[in-house]
């Protein structure tokens, strides 16, 4: 000090400077004094030396002030001049020096600075107590300063350093005091430290200081922005260092508030200043001229639309620094409730007033938030707890997501509309956001009390979804799944339900009916009679289509199910209206009382629908195909003989009847239910102990069989021989009703259902028969049977009892392997939904969570990542879609050559990096579970990959002018010359087609929807990998260049940097691939680094791949592709499985025709319009899909079950295919379907009562019966048919019904050429054609099950070949001249012999004492035997009938045949006629013998006789007819009454009960001959006439009194019927008569005029009164046989105009000789 002193001395020289001299030596000498230290206070030092050092900073020599300052440093650095003790204000230090340098506004400005140094180093003196007030003196020297010499640059730094250094030591100080850090400085003597004020006392300097501060920058708002500036970084800096827990003082938040908040957004743009404010909203139309803004405008969510349209008036540091304090604040008070509305209102004017392209500074900004997790805590957490009374009432509707959404909103707009610098900005801030929560998804970066609140406050993060949902516009399904999968993430069970319903969306219709909400579409109009409670369903309701994925469906919570059937039938809800009495009387008086108008239709429609269970969910054609008729309309059975229509009191009588019949029924449904869960649960055990998913699958397959046929041969459970349900089971539906009721027992054991028994969600039982029913299985059960077995698991824990309790052990036994392997629990977890052999996570696993910070962690970024997807990937599509302004490119743009240009590598990054981001986001969201999330993604992603296609489309749609036409039709014609265009890969297209694939799995197995963008990047390498490899080494293996120019002009460049805007196109030439073959692909990145060598490695500027490089990385997409397929079959769990395949059946729809469908039946016409595959040959989806289908049935670990639901998926889809126009794809199809098949037989045996081979057979049926196909698919269906009978005829069992159906619409083709499996083969010894040997084959069967079971389909297909294979299917087919006379009775003499075998087999099997069940047979009963229940016949026949009709349908089949025969002798080829006639005759001899007489004789009046009037009436008044068909007619007629003659006189004594029934037979067959005589054909009138005498003659010594009074009437009838005309003649004239032409009447002859038969016409009449009046012996020869009726005479009756009835004035006769 004072050497400084004593240079000070002099250089003060000069008179001037006198008095800093004498105040010098004053000093020293007060220095230099022996006992200055001892007897001097500190003080008084400090102002002897200051008092110089003043003087000279005031003297204006910079030199003099230069040493002043140094010995003012010198000063502060000596011990002797700090304090100890407490001195009074003016005597403090800082208040000294504070003094000296109060000239300082007006030095210049390196002194300035200096000052400051000093005024800094004040605060770093040990003893200085650094406080509010203190810190206020010396920013006001500052701020003094600062307001002078702003202008001076490096003052301006100064002053500012130093006030944020001194401010942010104050708030450190305070900060560290509150986090308990302060590190106890050991120089500081102990009674100092003890001075230490408290936190609170801290508090508030630091408030007071901010207070003045706020006040300050208030009142410069008007002022220069200088000053703003100066304020701001001030605050900013006390901000930036305060700790967190500020704001639990209060006077910190109201300052925040009240002060400072509004200051801010005052000086970001104040909207009554500014006189540029639009509408947000007004905006984006005004500016939608141009189509690029067409980009939705951000809406607002009630956060106000003003916003301004110009740039903001403040300057850029200021702007930032209000930026950076946003910021903070957010790190501050973000996680107050009562703060969030402060913070959005400012935020509004950082990112959403000022127009999209000046928010770039602030997007940079919120990167820094966004990209910690902290942060993002503070920002978008849940609150932390406030002090009860300060917490303002808040609307519950805000969601804590909020204020991130609006900056997510501000940074998407800028995204859109801001130009390239704001796009790159916001994808770069969104990838930062996507990098912040996958730390979070990791446990990382959260602090201990984050971690801690985020516990607490789980639940409501996972509602969270909900509140922000209306932000959200993902569709309403992967809403719902988003739901599901957040309520359901931890253990799938903690609310004690699988999941919890969300009553807010719910949209239940709350009409108190208790039907499948679910299932119905719409509701009939009889529900909205007066009776609405208890409308009994229409059973007949399908639901609609549409409702698949729609809001209506009534449980939000579902996750859409896919596959959903557009066919189930809803059942009648029976048990809710028979509950209540007075409830049985409103169904009772139903009818008659509503406006529902009733006819016995509808009637007999709800009695057979209810009471007989007859709830099949009848699809079209999973009936069988001969119940189609019921199925398919969906009509009753009995529709086709009505009862008689009765008095309105018999009809509420009969209904009253029929609801005690549906209780009955009812019963014994849940006893047959509960039965099945009996034997289920004595089967458990020894399920739970087999080794292998195989064994264990065999065993429930046995089990249902065994079960099965118990069912089928035990009485009904009533006792009554109604029909009941148990004989339509069948064994598929009991195994798959096995597999969900187990899978029900696991899940809700799992979530500890059994031991709390909490109240389940309401939609649990639906979900539980949604899952019955859409198994992919006909399932005939009614309600009642599934709701019965879902309550028996609900209330016995099965698996439990049989030893499970869910240890790590038991969830590895098979069982419960296969059971996970249905829908993995439906669990969320990445890999949850693989099968447990590929997925390395169990799913019982997944919810024991590791530790706090990870759970915490994954829920709030799964939080976020749903609120802000739109947003994301709003942002991340933008550059892609060349949406931002300024950019029209958009992708292709990458690959251009503009792209090299310096200005638009901006753009290029923006791509490559919202590429990367997209691939982050579906990687994050797969990872948190929210699957259903990616598709959105994933589109993106697709679209960006696959670019050529996209463009070509583009061009194709648009040729501007002629040139650019002509330029088109030359490159198409090239194309077509097989000169490939170049494929353009860029390395981002690479990575993204690499990422897809790779998380393609994953994601399309939690989510279906992904798949379609999966499928179309994988077609797309297809096309890639053809382009390539389709021109062998003529061709570089793969052009990679650049694409051309959006303006058309083809620029397309071999090398980066060289520009070529020529028009010809510059093919890169890559070295051809197949001289090395690559062996083992590299993986894409390595491939992408080794393209990218020697550039800049980060894939950016010309990162276009090479030739042989981008041939390299094709092959490996390609092999990638191969193997997501492979894997999707081998790894998926049945549900995703599914998923997969029924998205690649819509896939593969709409690459063959022009429409796709979402259901997943079979359909009775093609989706759309065929489409041409020629340009896609290669990549076929419906090859990927048969592949897949291949894969599945050969894979050993599947059971059979999913094996069913695949094949439910796939072979609809294979029979469209299969009529496709394009033979290449109807072969592939038919091929496909055939090997299918082979694998399934050789492999699998089926066993009894099981019908999955039926549904194996079924796409052969519908190819043939569909007849869209051609020639040569039937051909090749039918070969593929005698190829599977020959190879595995035995494996067939049930598949023969759809078999025989095939081939029963068999045409014979073109006259020309004959089929060859039609025609037999001499040479080779065969006699009879190849299409025999699958009749012969089915006949050699040894198991008379599989005989009974396709009885009537093997007899209809033989009929087909009886009555002909015409193409025209006429019903005068009698007419019809077959083609080839020859072939044609080649087919029909086998068949009919086929014919004969199997009513012999018939016979046989009639006598055996267990007969298998027919079960078309019993089907086919149901009509008559519900008139039997509902009417009593008159005559007796039925009641015969049942004598030995024994219930198994045995004797319906029986009858069928006959049937069918008899029909046959009238309609087929005249040919084909006497050898059926023939067969008919012998049968119906036979029959009497072995079921008997009464057989025999039902046969006759039910089969024979109608049959024969039918024909008889064939002519419809052509005479000509019977020119060609009377000798068949006569031969029948014959035969007919000689077989009746037979019947009586063998019978009428055998049994008095038979009597009545010969009775009806005679009755009938006079009916049928009084018809033939009276015919106007001779011939036939002639033949009825000698039959009746043939039966009076032959058998009129055993008649009867009846028979001879039935006889008597017979003939009374012919009389009158033959003696009509001669009564009519003899009415015009009276007895006596002269008159020729009649009185009364005119009667006039017209006889042919010059008739070359006039001598014909003479014998006849001659012929005919010899007969009438002459004996036998007397008649001369008969008639000329060359007679024609149209020459014989007419009489014409004309009555006269008074007697005209009805106007006809004619009666014409024909020839009176009959």
């Amino acid at each position: 000090m004072e050497e400084i002193l004593r240079k000070l001395q002099r250089e003060a020289s000069g008179s001037k400077y006198k008095a800093i001299k004498e105040s010098c030596t004053w000093a020293l000498e007060t220095l230099g004094g022996v006992d200055t230290i001892v007897k001097i206070p500190p003080h008084l030092l400090r102002e002897k030396c200051l008092l110089p050092l003043q003087l000279a900073l005031e003297s204006k020599n910079v030199k003099l002030a230069q040493h002043a300052l140094a010995g003012m440093q010198k000063l502060l650095s000596e011990e002797r001049f700090v304090s100890m003790e407490t001195d009074s204000d003016e005597k403090q230090l800082l208040n000294q020096i504070l003094n000296a340098v109060k000239v300082t506004p007006s030095l210049n400005e390196d002194l300035q600075v200096e000052v400051m140094k000093v005024l800094l180093c004040i605060t770093y003196t040990p003893t200085f107590d650094l406080n509010g007030s203190a810190v206020l003196k010396i920013a006001e020297v500052c701020i003094e300063t600062y307001t002078c010499s702003c202008h001076q640059r490096s003052i301006n730094t100064a002053v500012r350093a130093t006030l944020s250094q001194m401010l942010s030591d104050l708030t450190l100080q305070l900060r560290q005091r509150q986090e308990n850090t302060i590190i106890e400085n050991p120089d500081v003597p102990q009674q100092f430290r003890s001075q230490g004020s408290t936190v609170e006392a801290l508090c508030d300097d630091v408030v007071s200081v901010l207070t003045v501060l706020c006040e300050k920058l208030q009142a410069s708002i008007n002022d220069s922005q200088q000053l703003q500036l100066l304020y701001l970084e001030c605050i900013l800096s006390v901000l930036s260092s305060s700790s967190p827990s500020m704001h639990l003082h209060r006077g910190f938040t109201d300052l925040i508030w009240k002060n400072l908040c509004p200051a801010l957004i005052v000086i970001l743009g104040n909207p009554i200043h500014d006189k540029t404010i639009t509408s947000a909203h007004s905006s984006s139309t005004s500016a939608s001229v141009e189509p690029d803004s067409a980009a939705p405008a951000v809406s607002d969510h009630g956060r106000g639309s003003g916003c301004s349209c110009t740039a903001p008036a403040l300057s850029g540091p200021v702007a930032r620094t209000i930026y950076y304090l946003a910021a903070e604040l957010v790190r501050l008070v973000g996680s107050m409730d009562s703060m969030k509305p402060v913070l959005q209102s400012l935020y509004h004017r950082v990112l959403l007033y000022p127009p999209p392209q000046h928010r770039v500074e602030a997007i940079k900004i919120m990167k820094e938030i966004l990209g910690s997790p902290q942060r993002l805590c503070d920002l978008a957490g849940p609150s932390s707890t406030e002090p009860e009374p300060r917490k303002r009432s808040i609307s519950k509707r805000k969601s804590h997501l909020d204020l991130l959404k609006l900056i997510m909103d501000g940074m998407t707009e800028a995204c859109i509309k801001g130009g390239i610098e704001a796009c790159y900005a916001a994808v770069s801030c969104v990838c930062t956001l996507l990098g912040a929560l996958d730390e979070l998804s990791q446990g990382k970066g959260l602090s201990e009390g984050q971690v801690q609140l985020l516990l607490l406050r789980l639940e409501e993060l996972r509602d969270g979804a909900e509140s922000s949902r209306d932000s959200m516009e993902i569709n309403e399904a992967d809403f719902r799944w988003q739901r599901r999968v957040l309520s359901s993430e931890h253990t799938p069970w903690e609310s004690g339900h699988e999941r919890s319903p969300d009553i807010s969306i719910s949209v239940t219709t709350d009409t108190g009916q208790t039907t499948l909400e679910g299932e119905l579409g719409q509701t009939t109009p009889e529900d909205h009679t007066e009776n609405h409670k208890n409308g009994l369903k229409s059973p007949a309701i399908r639901e609609d289509k549409e409702t698949l994925g729609k809001v209506s469906e009534p449980e939000p919570v579902d996750q859409p199910d896919v596959v959903q059937r557009s066919h189930t039938v809803a059942y009648p809800d029976i048990t809710n209206f028979l509950s209540v009495d007075c409830r049985m009387r409103s169904y009772g008086s139903r009818y008659s009382e509503s406006n529902f108008s009733v006819d016995d239709q509808d009637l007999s429609r709800t009695e057979f629908d209810s009471c007989d269970q007859y709830s099949m969910a009848a699809e079209k054609d999973s009936g069988r195909s001969d119940v189609s008729d019921i199925g398919s309309d969906n009509c009753s059975l009995a529709d086709e003989e009505q009862t008689p229509r009765d008095c309105l009191g018999h009809r509420s009588f009969r209904t009253a009847a029929l609801s005690l019949k549906l209780l009955k029924n009812q019963e014994a449904d849940q006893h047959s239910a509960r039965l099945f869960v009996q034997s289920l649960e004595s089967l458990l055990p020894r399920l739970l102990a087999l080794p292998t998913v195989e064994e264990v699958d065999s065993a429930l397959q046995n089990f249902a069989s065994t079960f099965c046929s118990g069912m089928m041969h035990s009485p009904c459970f009533d006792g009554s021989s109604s029909l009941c349900f148990q004989m339509l089971m069948n064994a598929d539906s009991l195994y798959t009703a096995a597999h969900c009721a187990l899978l029900l027992n696991l899940k809700l054991s799992h979530g500890d259902y059994y031991r709390k028994r909490p109240t389940l969600a309401p939609g649990m039982m639906k979900e539980f028969m949604k899952q019955v029913q859409t198994s992919g299985v006909l399932m005939v059960f009614s309600q009642a049977w599934i709701e019965e077995l879902y309550h028996q698991v609900l209330e016995r824990n099965m698996l439990g009892e049989a030893g499970y309790w869910g240890s790590p052990e038991d969830n590895s036994l098979p069982l419960i392997t296969m059971l996970t392997d249905i829908d993995g629990l439906e669990s969320s977890a990445i890999g949850g939904q693989l099968m447990a052999s590929a997925s390395s996570e169990s799913p019982f696993t997944q919810s024991r969570r590791i530790d706090d910070s990870t759970v915490a962690g994954v829920a709030f970024a799964r939080y976020i990542l749903v609120g802000c997807w739109k947003n994301l990937i709003d942002t991340l599509s933008t550059p892609l879609t060349g949406r931002m302004a300024g950019s029209s490119k958009g992708l292709a743009f990458i690959l251009g050559a503009e792209g090299i240009k310096e200005q638009n590598q901006k753009e290029r990054d923006a791509i490559c990096m919202s590429l990367d981001g997209l691939r982050k986001a579906a990687r994050l969201s797969c990872a948190l579970g929210v699957a259903a999330n990616c598709a959105s993604a994933l589109a993106q992603m697709a679209a960006a990959s696959c670019v050529q296609e996209e463009k070509e489309e583009k061009e194709v749609q648009e040729p501007s002018d002629a040139i650019a036409q002509v330029k088109l039709k030359v490159e198409q014609k090239l194309e077509q010359m097989g000169k490939v265009q170049g494929v353009w890969l860029h390395t981002a297209h690479i990575l993204c087609m690499d990422a897809i694939l790779s998380v393609g799995l994953e994601m399309g197995s939690h989510n279906p929807d992904c798949w379609p963008h999966v499928f179309r990047v994988c077609e797309y390498v297809g096309t890639l990998e053809h382009t390539h490899f389709s021109d062998g080494t003529s061709q570089p293996p793969l052009t990679i260049s650049q694409p051309q120019k959006a303006s058309g002009g083809s620029g397309l460049l071999g090398d980066l940097e060289s520009e070529g805007p020529s028009q010809e196109q510059s093919l890169e030439q890559g070295p051809s691939l197949s001289t090395a073959p690559v062996v083992q692909p590299l993986s894409i990145q390595e491939l992408v680094r080794e393209g990218s060598r020697g550039r800049a490695s980060d894939f950016r500027g010309g990162s276009l791949m090479s030739g042989s490089s981008a041939a390299k990385v094709v092959l490996s997409l390609s092999t990638q592709a191969d193997r997501l397929f492979e894997d999707a079959t081998d790894k998926l769990n049945l549900m995703a499985l599914g998923g997969f395949l029924y998205q690649l059946k819509k896939a593969s729809q709409s690459q063959l025709f022009h429409s796709v469908t979402d259901t997943v039946d079979y359909s009775l016409a093609m989706p759309g319009e065929v489409k041409s595959t020629q340009d896609r040959k290669s990549a076929l989806h419906l090859f990927r899909l048969g592949d897949a289908m291949l894969r599945i049935v050969r894979s050993r670990a599947r059971p059979l079950l999913h094996v069913m639901r695949c094949w439910s998926l796939v072979a609809p889809h294979l029979v469209e295919a299969a009529c496709h126009k394009e033979r290449h794809v109807s072969q592939k199809a038919v091929s496909f379907i055939h090997d299918i098949l082979t694998e399934v037989l050789t492999d699998w045996n089926e066993l009894p009562h099981f019908h999955f081979n039926e549904a194996l057979f079924r796409p052969f049926e519908r190819i043939m019966q569909l007849e869209l196909c051609d020639e040569d698919v039937q051909d090749q269906v039918v070969t593929s048919i005698g190829e599977l009978v020959e190879v595995c005829s035995t494996q067939i069992q049930s598949g023969w019904r759809p078999l025989f159906s095939a081939l029963e619409t068999v045409h014979s083709g073109d006259k020309s050429e004959v089929k060859e499996y039609l025609v037999g083969d001499y040479s080779m010894g065969k006699s009879q054609a190849p299409v025999f040997d699958v009749f012969e084959a089915f006949l050699n069967t040894d198991n008379i099950q599989v005989f009974a079971n396709a009885a009537t389909s093997y007899i209809m297909c033989l009929m087909k070949f009886v009555k002909g294979l015409g193409e025209v299917d006429c019903k005068e087919i009698g007419d019809c001249v077959p083609g080839t006379g020859a072939t044609s009775t080649d087919l029909c003499l086998p068949a009919l012999e086929y014919l004969r075998r199997c009513s012999q087999l018939l016979a046989k099997i009639y006598k055996m004492p267990l007969k298998p069940i027919f079960l078309s047979g019993r089907l086919a009963s149901l009509p008559r035997r519900l008139q039997e229940q509902s009417a009593s016949s008159e005559d007796g026949i039925e009641s015969v009938l049942s004598d030995f009709d024994d219930d198994t349908g045995l004797i319906e089949v029986w009858i069928i045949l006959l049937e069918q025969l008899t029909a046959a002798v009238s309609n087929c080829p005249r040919q084909h006629q006497p050898p059926t006639l023939d067969l008919l005759f012998e049968l119906l001899r036979d029959v009497t013998k072995t079921p008997g007489p009464g057989f025999g004789i039902y046969a006759v009046v039910h089969l024979l006789l109608p049959v024969m009037s039918l024909w008889l009436r064939r002519s419809h008044k052509d005479h000509s007819y019977w020119d060609v068909a009377s000798a068949n007619f006569k031969h029948a007629i014959g035969l007919s009454c000689e077989l009746v003659v037979e019947h009586i006189q063998s019978f009428l004594h055998s049994d008095i009960r038979y009597e009545s029934m010969i009775n009806t037979m005679l009755k009938d067959l006079f009916e049928l001959l009084v018809a033939c005589v009276a015919k106007p054909t001779e011939t036939i009138s002639r033949v009825g006439c000698s039959c009746i005498r043939y039966v009076l003659v032959t058998a009129g010594p055993v008649f009867t009194e009846e028979m001879w009074r039935l006889a008597c009437c017979a003939l009374q009838d012919a009389f009158s019927a033959t003696l009509k005309p001669v009564k009519d003649l003899l009415g015009c004239f009276h007895s006596g008569t002269e008159s020729f032409s009649g009185e009364g009447c005119q009667v006039r002859v017209a006889a042919p005029s010059s008739s070359p038969s006039a001598e014909a016409e003479y014998w006849r009449i001659r012929a005919m009164a010899q007969q009438v009046f002459m004996l036998d012996t007397q008649c001369s020869p008969k008639t000329p046989n060359n007679f024609d009726h149209a020459q014989s005479c007419q009489l014409i009756i004309e009555l006269p105009p008074d007697e005209k009835p009805n106007g006809h004035t004619k009666k014409r006769h024909g020839p009176i000789w009959c």
